[in-house]
């Protein structure tokens, strides 16, 4: 089992990468070259295996992509003044998502609201229809007709009320 077997959507994904960028950090100041490669290597792993393939995973891919190249630096004052400036563009980007992830919510928040709102409107339209249809009809007609125009009129009466309760009972 690899490390990338488990992550599931974007939150994962930008968490996976925050780890690899600390882990790029502590392997910027280690003077040998075999930390650097192993850490570059798993930013590599990240790029390849981190999905869906959508604008806010690739803008992740190519923060891991720059820090892998970061790693390779001559200097550690170069490497971890790269890294830094990925891990801020990371931060930048989750903020960014943090944000869209909002808005998508509180639009959807609106739709299902508009929904709602229009149900509860032709619910009240089909209520004054059937108690017109109700009030015009003599009372030697069909009685048991009658009481389900009554008991329909009921249902849909309580239907609506739940709905602008917001679905509780």
């Amino acid at each position: 089992m690899s490390e990338w077997d488990n992550i599931e959507g974007l939150q994962q994904w930008s968490d996976k990468l925050g780890e690899l960028l600390e882990a790029a950090k502590e392997a910027a100041r280690s003077p040998g070259i075999e930390a650097r490669l192993a850490v570059s290597d798993r930013l590599a792993g990240f790029i390849v295996n981190s999905w869906p393939n959508d604008a806010a995973i690739k803008a992740l891919d190519a923060l891991a992509a720059e820090a892998s190249q970061d790693l390779m630096l001559a200097t550690i004052e170069d490497r971890l003044k790269e890294i830094a400036g990925r891990t801020a563009e990371w931060h930048q980007l989750a903020k960014q998502f943090r944000e869209q992830a909002e808005t998508a919510g509180m639009r959807a928040a609106e739709i299902r609201l508009e929904k709602a709102r229009r149900v509860a409107q032709s619910l009240t339209e089909s209520v004054h229809l059937l108690q017109d249809l109700r009030g015009s009809l003599k009372d030697t007609e069909d009685p048991e007709f009658a009481r389900n125009l009554a008991r329909a009129v009921e249902m849909l009466q309580k239907l609506r009320s739940q709905i602008e309760r917001g679905g509780k009972a």
